[in-house]
């Protein structure tokens, strides 16, 4: 709590200093009975003194509020719009403007600018043309066409790496960028608002110009947010302000003196996200991943100072949402109920109110199974009652995916026999074919004086519908060593399941398969030259059951990518 009133000092001090840059409102505005004045004196610049924001840009103009201004002067005038070009092409228009500001997010380039004064008979004419050139990077972003909805705030400030904030200051940490400004709220500070419900952070990659994210600030009074989870780099921001009706102002650049650019230190995450997404929330401070420390699972832990008012937490494993709404209040949640493995976890904050949902913290953790618990996959968990997952009855009628053929096994002792391993069951083509390839083994088989071979009657051609159900298989992991022929394959057992049917291919749809084969293991071995050499592979693998002189097949294993390691 100490930093963050240090934090709120700050961001009042700036506040304060840079708020005369911003739009002022015109008072006591006398009924027009006419258009308004041409603007005069209209200008542009991109620096003031030696001092240059990139990729911004600073208007200023005569004001038709002060009497000084003969030819300009006009008390009916309630604001003013700036038409921003391109290339012969309006970039933007922007209003609520009535002495000038700094408006920021303008991709790098050479521009044209005019501006019209406002009262409540209209729109007046346009002044005369004034050019201007952004310096910068080239920013991937389109600015809206529109801009006439609130006032663009003032006072946008960044924090981190300011030498002025104490180092420890929540906003001076490793991935974390601290950025306050003038709340619109604030009556005495000339870009108050009333209309304003949030604000919309821009940030791009200041070498590249690549939108990095945009971020959602809820609350009329909020003036600052430390981001979370932020990559390691040099970063550009800009703000904007919203209302209820969903419409944006311009967006607002950092003052004069001071830089545009801010420095983010710590790691380097892959976590870009697009500027399209809709208006969403912020994670908690101090949100954070654990397994040091701890025997079994992981835990997620967040400050507890976090506001997570009209906010849940979800929580994701390898992509499946495995708890919905954490409890905010508790600032941390222990996860102990999945099997022994690698997992990608990943936690959300998502409003209440609409389900929007931020992007995400995530985190690869290896973690050990509770021996007091069973142990699921992540799809089981995300089953509400928590249940084993038990596959529909197999019809092979109805699917391509539930095989008419039964697998044949000529040799029941083939598989403890290492020269009968290597050798695969050969799949070439898509998974249609593999019926056929089980076919092919009902011939004849050579003399083979290494395999102790026995004469079994074939089973039945036809499966008919049953009432045996097949649960579904989880390879739990894949893991072969760089330049190594051999997978190394660990199966979860299903229940009933007399042996596993297990595939590798270089896609996750299986249509490049290199191997199939049939164990009774749950831990097994794979191994096949064009395993050496590939950069990707992906293993599944399915259960079968034989009961009596039928074989019942389960539906495949969703695809897990082979680890490959030093």
């Amino acid at each position: 709590m100490k930093g963050l009133k240090k934090f709120g000092a700050i961001i009042c001090a700036i506040a304060m200093i840079v708020s005369s840059i911003t739009y002022y409102p015109t008072s006591n505005v006398s009924a027009a009975t006419a258009l308004p004045k041409k603007v005069i004196g209209l200008v542009a610049n991109s620096k003031s003194g030696s001092d240059t924001i990139e990729n911004a840009i600073m208007f200023a103009w005569a004001g038709a509020d002060d009497p000084a201004n003969v030819a300009g002067y006009d008390p009916t005038v309630t604001s003013t719009v700036i038409y921003i070009y391109k290339d012969g092409k309006q970039v933007t228009k922007i209003g609520n403007a009535t002495k000038g500001g700094v408006v920021g997010g303008l991709s790098a380039g050479s521009y044209t600018a005019q501006a019209a004064n406002v009262n409540s008979m209209g729109e007046g004419d346009l002044s005369e043309k004034v050019s201007f050139t952004v310096t910068g990077a080239t920013l991937n972003y389109t600015y809206p066409v529109n801009c006439i909805g609130p006032k663009t705030p003032a006072g946008l400030s960044y924090i981190t790496g300011n030498p002025e904030v104490p180092a420890d200051n929540p906003a001076q940490a490793d991935n974390k960028l601290g950025v306050a400004w003038a709340p619109s709220s604030e009556a005495s500070i000339p870009s108050a608002d009333s209309s304003v419900v949030g604000y919309n952070l821009y940030l791009f990659d200041a070498k590249t110009g690549t939108p990095y994210r945009r971020v959602y600030v809820d609350g009329i009074t909020k003036s600052y947010v430390i981001l979370e989870s932020v990559s390691a780099g040099e970063y550009l921001a800009y703000l904007s302000a919203v209302d209820a009706e969903g419409r944006e102002s311009a967006l607002a650049a950092t003052s004069f003196g001071q830089s545009s650019k801010v420095t983010v230190k710590g790691q380097i995450i892959d976590n870009a996200q697009s500027f399209d997404k809709p208006n969403q929330p912020t994670l908690p401070d101090g949100l954070s991943i654990l397994t040091e420390g701890i025997d079994y699972g992981f835990t997620i832990a967040w400050s507890g100072v976090a506001d997570l008012t009209g906010q849940r937490l979800n929580l994701f494993v390898d992509g499946v949402c495995i708890k919905v709404g954490i409890n905010g209040n508790v600032a941390s949640y222990y996860e102990n109920r999945l099997a022994t493995g690698t997992y990608e976890v990943e936690v959300r904050s998502q409003y209440t109110s609409n389900n929007v949902e931020s992007f995400g913290l995530k985190k690869t953790v290896s973690i050990e199974a509770d021996p007091g618990l069973p142990g699921k996959t992540p799809a089981e968990l995300a089953d509400p009652a928590y249940s084993e997952y038990k596959e529909p009855t197999t019809n092979p009628t109805t699917t391509a995916e539930n095989e008419t053929t039964p697998v044949v096994e000529t040799t029941p002792s083939v598989e403890t026999t290492p020269s009968v391993e290597t050798t695969p069951e050969i799949e070439t083509t898509t998974e249609k074919t593999e019926t056929t390839s089980a076919v092919e083994t009902t011939k004849p088989q050579e003399s083979n004086t290494n395999a102790q071979t026995t004469t079994k009657k074939q089973p039945s051609q036809t499966t008919e519908k049953s009432s045996v159900n097949v649960g579904k298989a989880v390879v739990k992991k894949a893991i072969k060593k760089k330049n190594a022929k051999k997978i190394s394959l660990t199966l979860k057992r299903v229940k009933g399941a007399t042996k596993y049917k297990v595939q590798i291919a270089k896609d996750k749809k299986f249509k490049k398969t290199i191997v199939t084969k049939t164990t009774k293991k749950l831990t097994y071995s794979v191994s096949n030259s064009k395993f050496k050499k590939a950069k990707k592979l992906y293993a599944r693998a399915k259960a079968i059951v034989v009961k009596g002189e039928k074989t019942y097949q389960g539906k495949w294993s969703k695809p897990k990518q082979v680890e490959i390691k030093k």
